[in-house]
């Protein structure tokens, strides 16, 4: 089943999936952070209702934060975000969600004239870009606080590249690339969310769209082709080596459907981005890439805030550093051609390996996890 959609926007199917999104609008509004888990969770039952039973009414089109198999609830410190469709269901939302729209348009008409400092730097937008006058901007959308707000129902949107933030201060910044380009002329939010679903494409949409709920058990990895052991002349030796894995349910989750299709390369920048996600909801930040992984595992002499290592003794730091290299190196050398170069094809072969090295990532990240839930619970 697929969530119906009113003027092109996704809604929730009942009365709860609304009650959720009304919680977490309203713990952003009153605070200008997005709620956790067990925020939500607690205020959802002191109501008499139940999450697992009101986030099937939603779809991932409306709620951030959310595994689409339901098997594997968040952690309570994880953060629960709207997208723009989710704000649009939620009173009180017009003018960030109207906001967000002048952002894209904003981006896109800065991005053919932008000058970049360093070689290679993506544009940014920041609040003084914003001046007034900004289109037909209402006065209200000229405040901190909805530029803000607006912000923070951008950041993980397609067509931008992540960004950065202050709440202190209000301050923010958006990161964007040629993507931004089709949104040049978009004023309403019919028109923005078509052509987000043309940039998604048909499969990610559908997974988008389909409410969360228990899903069968995860698709295996393939199994990897025969390497065949070449010998010192050039010549292949008569032995081969062929080795089969279970991807991790995180990777098989967002890149099963995707493989099954042929479309290896989104199903390896999908995978890429789901380990990339997971480490933001571990640090508690939305930085990106190379930079994401420095603050994750540490930049020296700053401690790291995530641990993956299985090392004891002196090879600790080495391990430390190599797994820090392992991860900046997945985002600099295969997430973000991926996500911001031409969109080229994958080999089957090759797109099977990204998967397993993405799968071997995921797993180091549950070294954390399981770290992080022993010492909740005292151990």
């Amino acid at each position: 089943m697929i969530v119906r959609t009113i003027v092109g926007v996704p809604r929730p199917t009942g009365e709860d999936g609304q009650a959720l999104l009304d919680e977490v609008w309203q713990h952003f509004s009153d605070s200008y952070r997005w709620p956790t888990f067990d925020y939500v969770d607690r205020k959802l039952y002191a109501r008499g209702l139940k999450f697992e039973e009101a986030v099937q009414q939603l779809c991932p089109a409306l709620l951030r934060g959310v595994d689409a198999d339901l098997r594997r609830l968040p952690e309570g410190s994880t953060e629960m975000s709207l997208t723009v469709a989710g704000a649009a269901n939620c009173a009180n939302a017009d003018i960030p969600v109207n906001g967000v729209l002048v952002l894209v348009r904003t981006a896109a008409w800065m991005e053919p004239h932008y000058q970049p400092k360093e070689p290679g730097a993506l544009p940014e937008l920041r609040p003084d870009d914003l001046a007034p006058p900004v289109d037909d901007v209402k006065a209200a959308l000229m405040t901190k606080r909805s530029r803000f707000a607006s912000f923070a129902l951008a950041l993980h949107e397609p067509c931008f590249r992540g960004g950065s933030h202050n709440l202190a201060d209000l301050d923010w910044t958006l990161r964007y690339d040629r993507d931004i380009r089709p949104f040049a002329g978009v004023h309403r939010l019919d028109e923005y969310w078509r052509i987000r679903e043309q940039m998604l494409g048909p499969a990610r949409v559908e997974a988008d769209n389909t409410p969360f709920g228990q899903r069968p058990e995860p698709t295996s990895a393939p199994s990897m082709a025969a390497v065949s052991v070449v010998g010192s002349e050039g010549e292949q030796s008569g032995e081969a080596l062929e080795v089969t894995c279970m991807l991790h349910p995180l990777i098989a989750e967002v890149a099963a459907e995707r493989y099954n299709g042929g479309f290896y390369y989104d199903a390896v920048r999908s995978a890429l981005q789901a380990v990339e996600h997971r480490v933001q909801n571990l640090v508690g930040t939305t930085e990106v890439g190379e930079r994401l992984m420095g603050i994750a595992f540490g930049n020296k002499p700053d401690p790291p805030k995530i641990t993956v290592t299985r090392t004891t003794g002196g090879s600790l730091e080495s391990e430390q550093n190599g797994m820090q290299f392992l991860f900046k190196g997945a985002m600099g050398a295969l997430r973000n051609p991926r996500m911001h170069g031409p969109d080229e094809k994958d080999a089957r072969d090759e797109a099977d390996e990204m998967l397993v090295f993405a799968s071997f990532l995921m797993r180091r990240l549950d070294i954390e996890v399981e770290q992080r839930k022993a010492a909740s619970s005292g151990q």
